[in-house]
């Protein structure tokens, strides 16, 4: 699911009303909410699908939505426009007064309030929590084509799973295409993915590209009707939903992205200590069901500080850079080589093929891989340091194995850090394991 709190949205964006259903587009009512909210742009939508599009291109700071107890499914399509517009933004429901038990049962699938129709403005600025803001140039809107409740459900489900990997998002996409126009199959192809659904065409019967502010990303397409040809209606909507997937594909490219950042260290470009903390948790589930060891290797580089005093900041980081990167060259693929914080790094060792051979020592593998980094740093140069730089950084460690030496992520960390204070105060430049050392 995506919270629009993660995303970067333009603070005019917030700047205005979105009203979704007819009966919230009379002029009088338009007119009056313009007058009450000077600041604010008012918007209308005349469907809930319309608006959970619109609201995928551009958010608002409020959206009020009229309950129609004739709509069948109004707990997904309320559901559809939470998903859509984020938690930032208020979701008020507005209902004539015999539909008030219906408008306060919805309540549950995401909106913050309900109103009676016809709005009160002094209640319904308590329900948006409504201050005075910027000006905001109008939206143009287009009218979507009629969409059925159980497209929404299917659009509700596609909206969470923006989080998800690339291609479930993909799979969600191209069910709701093939429901939403009656297709035999539906097909959605994005920057080399592909997923279906239903039945494959050798030759597609309708196809629209998906486009971003950077031009073409991918193609849309259909197989056969499964009822006869399609309908102009049908072009439309494929269109239309065309237009809704490009802004929820953009969105999870966009949030990809500030995942990625928000899990990488800036200086050493390796995963940070939350990613770390992340991924250690859930190879430990792992390992407890699958019972196989986890070693955890704490390292530091010796005299860290009296480099950066000596050559400087600038210096430090390259050597935090070229350092981090070394050790990741000598690990393997599936080892984890973090910057933990300061000078200090933290690996994680593990198999993720199963159980290991009974008998064999986890923290082999570890030690290996030390060899081979420690004869790598002995001879990497480090510009920064001037002729003397070669083969004078020495590293200290301390290792701690998954089920020996702890049972969870806390108190692993914590044995290896034991570890690595006590090859610090036996001289350096040595890793220690819990109650051996190991000298490099």
């Amino acid at each position: 699911m995506i919270s629009r709190s993660h995303m970067t949205v333009d603070p005019l964006s917030r700047d205005r009303m979105l009203l979704v259903g007819h009966s919230l587009g009379d002029s009088e009512l338009l007119d009056g909410l313009r007058v009450r909210y000077p600041e604010l742009t008012i918007a209308t939508c005349d469907s809930y699908l319309s608006g959970i599009a619109e609201l995928a291109r551009r958010p608002a700071r409020a959206v009020v939505a009229y309950v129609d107890p004739s709509l069948t499914q109004l707990d997904n399509a309320v559901a559809g426009l939470r998903e859509a517009a984020g938690q930032e933004t208020k979701l008020v429901l507005c209902c004539r007064p015999e539909s008030e038990p219906l408008a306060r049962r919805v309540l549950a699938s995401g909106a913050d309030d309900y109103l009676l129709y016809p709005l009160e403005t002094g209640e319904l600025d308590a329900a948006i929590g409504y201050a005075r803001l910027a000006t905001t140039p109008g939206v143009e809107l287009t009218a979507a084509p009629a969409a059925s409740m159980a497209e929404l459900a299917e659009l509700s489900s596609v909206l969470a799973g923006i989080a998800e990997q690339p291609r479930v998002l993909l799979e969600r996409i191209a069910e709701l295409t093939r429901m939403a126009v009656g297709a035999r199959g539906a097909m959605v192809v994005v920057e080399g993915a592909t997923a279906t659904s239903g039945e494959v065409a050798a030759k597609p019967a309708i196809s629209t590209p998906l486009t971003s502010a950077s031009g073409v990303i991918g193609q849309l397409s259909v197989g056969e009707h499964t009822e006869g040809p399609y309908a102009p209606g049908d072009t439309q909507k494929l269109t239309h939903y065309a237009t809704v997937f490009s802004h929820i594909l953009e969105a999870a490219a966009k949030q990809r992205q500030w995942r990625q950042l928000a899990v990488t260290d800036e200086c050493s470009g390796l995963p940070n200590r939350r990613y770390l903390h992340e991924r250690l948790d859930e190879i430990l589930a792992r390992a407890a069901a699958e019972h196989f060891h986890v070693t955890l290797l704490v390292f530091d580089i010796d005299d860290f500080k009296a480099y950066n005093d000596e050559y400087g900041h600038d210096a430090g980081d390259e050597i935090l850079r070229v350092t981090g990167g070394l050790f990741r060259q000598h690990c393997r693929e599936q080892d984890i080589v973090s910057r933990y914080g300061g000078d200090e790094f933290v690996v994680v060792f593990w198999d993720p093929e199963g159980p290991r051979v009974a008998g064999s020592r986890h923290p082999d593998c570890a030690l290996a891989v030390l060899e081979r980094f420690t004869e790598a740093l002995r001879s990497q140069i480090f510009p920064c340091l001037g002729p003397s730089g070669e083969g004078h950084l020495t590293i200290s460690g301390g290792l701690a194995t998954y089920p020996w030496d702890a049972s969870t992520r806390e108190t692993l960390l914590k044995r290896a850090d034991e570890a690595l204070l006590a090859a610090k105060r036996a001289g350096k430049n040595r890793i220690f394991l819990i109650g051996q050392a190991h000298e490099r």
